[in-house]
């Protein structure tokens, strides 16, 4: 059970700006001409939508106010995501079928609105519901599997044979290494829908109460898109 205090923007999730590299020292080098080492291949570059995924997420959380209450007038909703991320894969050699496991986190907003006594100011109480869900989701269209790449220079090396026939030059070396880079699966919430059940607990001698026990049920629509290449008379 998750306790929630106080009212946030989402602060404590991690954010999704990759940095760049510290700064290091730059090592002297000579320019030379660029080539041309194949044919051009001509096509056309398109945002390509996957797909519309439902996801359903539930969360239970404990609510406390920060005075006692005799009533809630109404509970504002709003929900944000704060991480979306979609992994794809294949799961068997010779499958058409791409499948894609979907990580989703976020947090509803929620405006409380409630009254101390039989008369008096409507108060209200601001606080942040996160969630968070991962599922598998079988695609209607195909998407670009992305191509694995060798970064380590012991993956595939280039020795030479020593001067004296015996072993490896250990003063002269190099390596194959390759970089792929792909095509990030772009999320977009199109839609949601919430449905909760609330608890009152902890009650004084008047009736009142300031701790809420919240059930939610939550419903996404995420849209899945992708950039993709398309070859001239593919």
């Amino acid at each position: 059970m998750r306790k929630n205090h106080g009212c946030s923007s989402g602060k404590g999730h991690s954010s999704r700006k990759c940095p760049p590299m510290p700064a290091c020292d730059t090592a002297k080098s000579h320019d030379h001409f660029c080539e041309v080492s194949g044919d051009v291949v001509a096509g056309t570059e398109v945002d390509v939508v996957i797909g519309q995924v439902p996801i359903q997420a539930l969360t239970e959380s404990e609510i406390h106010l920060p005075d006692y209450a005799s009533d809630i007038k109404v509970i504002r909703k709003n929900i944000f995501l704060t991480q979306c991320e979609a992994i794809p894969f294949r799961p068997a050699t010779g499958t058409t079928t791409d499948v894609l496991k979907v990580f989703v986190e976020g947090y509803i907003h929620k405006n409380i609105q409630y009254v101390e006594d039989c008369d008096g100011y409507v108060k209200d109480y601001m606080v942040n519901v996160p969630f968070k869900c991962f599922t598998r989701v079988t695609l209607p269209a195909p998407i670009t599997i992305p191509a694995f790449s060798s970064k380590n220079s012991d993956a595939r090396e280039i020795r030479e044979l020593a001067k004296d026939g015996m072993g490896a030059d250990r003063c002269t070396f190099g390596s194959n290494t390759f970089e792929f880079l792909n095509e990030p699966i772009r999320c977009k919430l199109v839609s949601w829908n919430l449905t909760e059940a609330n608890f009152l607990n902890n009650f004084d001698k008047w009736g009142r109460f300031n701790k809420i026990t919240e059930k939610d049920d939550i419903n996404l629509v995420i849209r899945l898109s992708q950039t993709q290449f398309t070859a001239n008379g593919a």
